[in-house]
């Protein structure tokens, strides 16, 4: 990380401009030069000239202010730190219907903004044009007098001081007085109210143990000095590790932070995520999204990881440990992890390692001196834990706490260099998972995030054989559309799409929306170019919880439509790891198997679609859920073929599909299907065909799954007609 740079903009304005019928002031820009003067001190400042910037008087021109402030905020990092601090008057205009106000500089026309109401240094351009894009550490101190005073019948003008509401996590400010309230200043001591409190605070009053005051215990300072009107605090957090003020180390005190023996101190990460939208929106750009040098390397696996957390954080660097009772092991690092000079923090990082073990899901070793390792364990084995080590992360991340420690862990486990999309949808899942909710503007990008990565799976069908003793009797009977997140990936994108019961039903139904749509489309176009006439029928998977919405329906008659496919060509599966109740505050108004078998029949009737049940054997497999719903098919799982007892279950299975046939309640039974079936199955073609179960689905007919409607070619044929009669 480069060290923190701080940055600060300072204003003070005694005079108004043009005529604004307000009194002039004292001490403002006087207390401006002083604030810097503290900042600035050779013995507890810790800015640098360069990066202060006073505009006093007639030089604190609102244009001149605005180029300053936005230059400072393009050009910032996570780790730096903007103070900025206005003493002055403010105001609202009287045809203004914001909640907004000016900080009147001294070339201010009142006249002008009317017509240009940009053309002034308004709190929302504070709020909306700077600290919303600065990407590091922000604070405010506004030490504005109301004028409440002076009163005059003509006076055109009305003056406001709080109208400077917040939502910016990372962002604190002190304001001198509430709205309606008068700010003061004091002839006694030359300064403004307000001000002479905040020198007081930061030339030492309000300092810590070691000499430091940060901006939290400033405003803790002012907030204890029963100022009437009191002072306004407004904060998200407040970045205690960031000193404004602080007094040199003594040669004592380095030789002591040299020594083995330099006492760390720990705190726990917090847990503060409806505050952290920006933060978060802020971290995931750079672990995802930055256009930086690492993420052309042509490194693979931890040492590419080490280096995006280490980009992503702004630190110094970055290691994969091992702590265990034996002692740490740096498996991979990056270039400027220096494990030597590091050594005290390590250790105490192991000790709470082996103590903790998986009670904390992060944790900060600190030293006198102020650096920081921040500790995240991803894994454990034994009595080995595995933790990613961040060496001097920006403050402004560091502060996310528990948060931060479950992004660093899930990306840790992601491939956010060959899957980016995907890396960034589980690490927001990671954090649904964790804090039960997101806020609003984070639960929307997760929802977009996870729609362009649905989106840009591909579909692939596999076929269903229907069984004969004879080749010429072996054919092709459906297709089942499978999503791949390519054509050649032979496994399922199991976890992209199980992501979606974390976030609910919005996500479920969005989720199958979108891959219906995919394979409708996509299997009518390889239905066209199919070597055989007609068209066979085609299976999709669905959710319990997408066929009780209407928006999921409307997908479904939409798609079938511009694909110009047959309804009855299309069978919905049903998957048996989806429980069939009413959601959370649903109340059904039968038992949940009568309501969803009447569900079910009545869109059959109205869609002339089919449904099936899948994955019967696991999850949520009934015989009762088997044998009440409108069912045209049943698929069973091929965990079935690997029970001991799978010829007696079969067996069970294909009873319950013929019942509704032998009470003659339905004119031919239901088609059973094995899935999954392949030479390592213990339970034979043959005995599944004598069970009478004459359909199956697997790996042991050519290609798995093709975006194209493949044939079974004659020697396939051959073969498995042979093992249907018991040849092997």
């Amino acid at each position: 990380m480069a060290p923190i740079r701080r940055r600060a903009v300072l204003i003070g304005v005694n005079h108004c401009g043009f005529d604004l019928k307000l009194p002039s002031l004292r001490y403002a820009e006087s207390d401006a030069q002083a604030l810097r003067n503290v900042l600035l001190d050779e013995r507890i400042g810790t800015f640098d000239d360069d990066d202060v910037h006073l505009f006093v008087g007639p030089d604190a021109a609102w244009s001149v202010v605005k180029a300053r402030l936005r230059e400072i905020a393009l050009d910032s990092r996570p780790s730096d730190m903007l103070l900025v601090y206005f003493a002055g008057h403010a105001l609202r205009p009287e045809w203004s219907r914001q909640l907004d106000a000016y900080l009147v500089t001294d070339d201010l026309d009142p006249d002008g903004l009317r017509r240009e109401p940009d053309n002034g240094l308004r709190l929302s351009f504070l709020k909306r044009d700077v600290f919303e894009i600065f990407q590091g550490t922000s604070l405010l101190v506004l030490d504005c007098c109301h004028a409440g005073t002076y009163v005059d019948a003509d006076l055109r003008h009305a003056e406001v001081m709080q109208t400077y509401p917040t939502q910016l996590d990372r962002h604190s400010a002190l304001l001198a007085c509430p709205g309606g309230a008068v700010a003061r200043e004091s002839a006694e001591h030359g300064h403004g109210v307000l001000t002479r409190e905040v020198l007081r605070a930061l030339r030492g009053d309000a300092a810590d143990a070691t000499g430091a005051v940060s901006f939290e215990r400033m405003v803790t300072f002012v907030a204890e000095q029963g100022l009437e009107p009191p002072p306004v605090k407004l904060a998200h957090t407040w970045g205690p590790t960031v000193a404004l003020t602080q007094p040199p180390l003594s040669r004592h005190d380095r030789q002591a932070l040299a020594e083995n023996a330099n006492p760390c101190t720990t705190r726990a990460c917090k847990n503060p995520l409806d505050d952290l939208s920006s933060s978060v929106m802020q971290l995931l750009g750079r672990m995802f999204r930055a256009k930086a040098p690492l993420h052309r390397a042509p490194q693979q696996g931890p040492a590419e990881r080490v280096e995006i957390i280490r980009y992503a954080l702004d630190a110094d660097s970055v290691a994969w440990v091992e702590f265990s009772a034996r002692g740490t092991a740096v498996l991979n690092a990056t270039a400027r992890f220096d494990r030597d000079t590091l050594g005290p923090l390590l250790r105490r990082g192991r000790a709470d390692a082996l103590e903790h073990r998986t009670s904390m899901p992060g944790w900060v070793v600190a030293d006198d001196a102020g650096r920081r390792l921040l500790c995240v364990p991803v894994s454990y084995a034994d009595d080995r834990t595995l933790a990613l080590t961040v060496v001097e992360p920006a403050a402004a991340l560091l502060d996310m706490g528990e948060p931060l420690a479950v992004m660093l862990r899930t990306l840790w486990d992601a491939n956010p260099l060959d899957d980016p999309v995907e890396a960034e949808v589980r690490v927001l899942t990671a954090l649904r998972t964790d804090f039960g909710r997101l806020p609003l503007e984070l639960y929307e990008y997760a929802f977009s995030r996870y729609q362009k990565l649905v989106g840009s799976m591909t579909m692939v069908f596999q076929p269903v054989v229907e069984l004969d003793q004879r080749a010429a009797g072996v054919s092709i009977q459906s297709f089942e559309a499978l999503a791949r997140r390519g054509d050649h990936e032979s496994r399922a994108p199991w976890a992209a799409l199980q992501m979606a019961h974390s976030w609910g039903d919005r996500f479920v139904v969005e989720r199958d929306a979108l891959l219906l749509e995919k394979a409708v489309r996509s299997y009518a176009a390889a239905d066209a170019a199919a070597p055989w006439q007609g068209t066979k029928a085609l299976s999709v998977n669905v959710a319990v919880r997408s066929l009780l919405s209407d928006s999921y329906l409307a997908h479904l008659g939409r798609a079938l439509t511009e694909a110009d496919l047959n309804p009855r060509t299309l069978t919905l599966e049903i998957s048996e790891q989806d429980p069939i109740e009413p959601g959370p505050g649903e109340r059904w108004p039968q038992k949940p198997l009568v309501y969803f078998h009447h569900r079910l029949t009545e869109l059959a009737r109205e869609l002339r679609i089919s449904f099936a049940v899948d994955d019967f054997g696991v999850g949520y497999a009934s015989l009762a859920r088997m044998a009440e719903l409108p069912l045209t098919q049943i698929k069973v799982d091929r965990a079935v073929l690997h029970h001991p007892l799978a010829v007696e279950e079969l067996s069970l299975v294909a009873r319950v599909a013929r019942d509704a046939l032998v009470r003659g309640q339905a004119p031919s039974a239901r088609a059973v299907i094995v899935e999954g079936y392949d030479d390592k199955a213990p339970v034979s073609l043959r005995q599944i065909y004598e069970l009478g179960i004459h359909h199956v689905q697997g790996f042991l007919f050519g290609e798995v799954a093709t975006p194209a409607l493949v044939p079974l070619d004659e020697s396939m044929r051959e073969t498995i007609a042979a093992l249907v009669r018991g040849k092997k």
